[in-house]
């Protein structure tokens, strides 16, 4: 067996942190851009090309990493912030020369187990957000049990993601001491 380290692909956790959220990020855009439409009408045919597929696919990797950034600029420092009081994630820092080539597996491990995770509930939910405001500014309105079930998602995704975001920082702080 080789002890190279696999470098990171299109796996499942690129799928679950970019890919999905970015796919929501997409389809909000397509109220507002005519070609984003198209290509998810052309995707949704019966009978579509390979070249649809993969355009999506870019697509939504390209919407969903900026929506990432986004949600590093906004949910991170939300959730690290003294206004949440006693639900306020401590910041941490993980000290980098403790990670070795023999502890890098355990790093990746943890990250796969966690963090991804974390970024798909809050990618998500800015995903989420930006449909909400992508829709209204196109004049479709939510009636109010929608509202309903979109606060009770957006609780749901934040408090997933805070609780995720917690293991993951205590899985390293344990991991790498």
């Amino acid at each position: 067996m080789s002890s190279e380290i696999k470098t990171s692909s299109l796996d499942f956790g690129t799928v679950i942190a970019f890919v999905a959220p970015g796919f929501i990020g997409f389809y909000a855009l397509s109220y507002h851009v005519s070609s984003a439409r198209r290509w998810l009408d052309a995707a949704s045919n019966k009978e579509q090309t390979v070249g649809v597929f993969l355009m999506v696919l870019l697509a939504s990797i390209a919407i969903g990493l900026v929506i990432s950034g986004v949600r590093q600029l906004v949910i991170d420092n939300l959730l690290c912030s003294s206004r949440l009081r006693k639900f306020a994630l401590p910041k941490h820092a993980l000290d980098w020369s403790k990670v070795t080539n023999e502890k890098l597996p355990l790093l990746n491990t943890i990250r796969d187990g966690y963090y991804w995770y974390y970024q798909f509930y809050s990618n998500t939910l800015v995903a989420v957000l930006f449909w909400i405001a992508a829709r209204l500014a196109a004049g479709i309105s939510f009636r109010w049990w929608q509202w309903v079930v979109i606060a009770f998602a957006a609780i749901a995704l934040l408090t997933s993601a805070r609780f995720s975001l917690q293991r993951y920082r205590g899985a390293l702080a344990e991991a790498f001491k």
